[in-house]
């Protein structure tokens, strides 16, 4: 009779044949990566997360014996073992190439909720209609530095956040102050060396940190940010910001830009200088225990997402260049607008898997959300995509749950074949286009396409290609008012105090002519600044310089590193304008 079932059970096209495989979580394979991504965003409950696999197997189902006693010939481990060869290789590949950037993460599982209506200013489906819900994931981390490096110590925070929605996947990156370091595309490998370490002997290269900083007057109010309690949070108890400017549409094809802001519903919290060396010492985890403690114990982390609104009228008019990801806008003039919530409450479940694998791009938009003007936001649309097929050894990487568009109403990549790929992606369509099977009969064997969700047009500054800046601020001494109001008005004098005292203990590190070039760029934001810098280096730290020198050199600091043949001429007033149509 069992012979019988079985061979009618192998006729039946879609009936498994093997009900006792079914019956265990068997590592996964009986899912493919959608039904795993809707299982561990937390929409489906039905499959199994625990191996209840009755033995131990190699990757390919040969049941293993022992675990500590290989094929050997008089005690030498004999070559011929396949299962002590599928070990040791797998486990020599059992890590995939670090990030280069944002190495060291934690993540969690979770939603974004509407909670105001913002279907004025985009035609982003996720966030029309108050009390929308859409399943997202995050992932925190720090961002120079080795993935097993303590997660508590001094460096900016990435905050990641990945919506599943029903137009695709759209991915929103950011840090945990508003502002970056470098606007060029070219300076952003340079800014990472810069804060990793130092090539020749492997050590955290300080002097790197300063004179970088030295040697870019546009880095200062990133750098203020990194050497203030900032960039020692408690935790995940900080602030988080999209940094660059983005573009959103609405029905009509109106465009404005956004600034993104995601405010904590837990008190933002940070250490001190002792206190993060201390936690370091004590926990090189701190970060990824606090969320996982918290939500393995019933609870959850809440951020309000807030929006700034600049119409393209206004960016033309302000007096700083709205594009330019050193710089903020003002709150008093572009007040916050709340949009959502951001709820993470659900764990992952394979570190390895739902972490290490995760992808992001801010090239992975929906219908509503573009990008803007902003020269460095429009190359990492780029590069962070090309960055994780070349960590991940694949172009197909939507393939791993974490990275599966799940909900999305439609998924026929036009993007075939190579490693990872195991769905039936070609499923008898056309492989070119265009073809005559979809322009005969739509939809029958092959997709379409949708010209309805294309970008709405804007006016870039120029017609030209050259190298020409189009920065505003580039080699005048407006480069500093933003810093120079962060220090003077933004900051308590506790917070200044910190700053200094930070500051110094590591600029002690630096050679005299880093020191002293990193201070004329602090004594151009307020002499105050530098002065307080250097009365709390060690005497034996600052020689070869004076103050006076510092001030002489903070004349000019704002021309540090410029090249003024490409020095911006016109500005930027006219670039993310929108088209005027025939109508107009």
């Amino acid at each position: 009779m069992a012979a019988f079932i079985q061979s009618t059970l192998e006729k039946v096209p879609g009936v498994d044949p093997r009900p006792v495989q079914r019956s265990q979580f068997f590592s996964g394979l009986n899912d493919g990566p959608a039904h795993t991504a809707a299982r561990i965003a937390g929409l489906v409950s039905t499959s199994q997360a625990q191996d209840n696999s009755p033995y131990y197997t190699s990757n390919f189902g040969q049941l293993l014996p022992d675990s500590g006693h290989p094929l050997n010939i008089g005690g030498i481990p004999f070559q011929g073992d396949p299962l002590l060869l599928e070990k040791q290789q797998a486990f020599d590949r059992s890590k995939i190439q670090e990030r280069i950037v944002h190495p060291c993460g934690w993540s969690a599982f979770g939603k974004f909720t509407v909670t105001q209506d913002v279907s004025d200013l985009t035609r982003a489906s996720f966030l029309k209609g108050v009390g929308t819900s859409t399943p997202a994931y995050c992932r925190l981390s720090t961002v120079t530095y080795g993935r097993e490096y303590p997660d508590a110590a001094r460096n900016p925070r990435g905050f990641a956040v990945k919506f599943y929605t029903d137009e695709g996947n759209y991915d929103l990156v950011g840090l945990n102050w508003p502002v970056f370091f470098v606007r060029d595309p070219f300076q952003g490998p340079d800014n990472i060396r810069s804060q990793q370490r130092n090539p020749q002997n492997f050590l955290l290269d300080y002097n790197a940190w300063f004179d970088f900083l030295a040697n870019v007057p546009e880095s200062q109010h990133a750098g203020m940010m990194l050497f203030s309690d900032h960039a020692t949070p408690d935790g995940n108890h900080f602030s988080a910001y999209g940094c660059h400017t983005f573009r959103w549409v609405n029905d009509k094809g109106d465009a404005v830009f956004v600034k993104y802001h995601w405010k904590p519903h837990h008190e933002p919290r940070q250490f001190d200088f002792d206190t993060a060396v201390m936690t370091c010492g004590t926990d090189t985890d701190y970060s990824k225990r606090q969320l996982y403690e918290t939500i393995k114990n019933g609870g959850s982390y809440k951020w309000t997402m807030m929006v700034q609104v600049m119409t393209p009228q206004e960016a033309a008019e302000v007096t700083f260049d709205p594009f330019d990801v050193t710089k903020v806008w003002p709150r008093a003039q572009f007040p916050m607008r709340e949009v959502g919530e951001l709820e993470l409450n659900r764990n992952v479940e394979d570190y390895h898997r739902d972490v290490e694998q995760a992808a992001f791009s801010p090239g992975s938009l929906v219908p509503g959300i573009e990008l803007s003007p902003d020269t460095l936001l429009n190359w990492r649309a780029f590069f962070y995509r090309d960055a994780q097929y070349q960590r991940l050894g694949s172009a197909n990487i939507h393939q791993i749950p974490v990275n599966c568009p799940f909900l999305s109403k439609f998924h026929s990549p036009d993007n075939y074949w190579g490693t990872m790929r195991i769905d039936g992606d070609v499923a008898k369509k056309p492989t070119y286009f265009p073809n005559s099977y979809q322009s005969m009969n739509p939809g029958s064997r092959a997709p379409t396409f949708s010209p309805s969700s294309t970008e709405a047009p804007w006016q870039a500054a120029d017609n030209v290609v050259s190298r020409q800046s189009h920065w505003q601020h580039e080699g005048e001494p407006s480069e500093y008012d933003q810093p120079r109001e962060l220090y003077t008005r933004v900051m308590t004098p506790e917070q200044r105090d910190h700053l200094h005292r930070n500051t110094a203990r590591l600029l002690k590190h630096a050679e005299p002519i880093v020191q002293k070039n990193y201070l004329i760029q602090q004594y151009a934001i307020s002499p105050a600044y530098a002065q307080s810098i250097y009365d709390l280096l060690p005497q034996d730290k600052r020689g070869g310089y004076t103050m006076e020198e510092v001030e002489e050199g903070s004349k000019t600091a704002h021309l540090v590193g410029k090249n003024l043949d490409f020095k911006s001429r016109s500005g930027r007033s006219f670039m993310g304008m929108p088209v005027p149509t025939a109508q107009q």
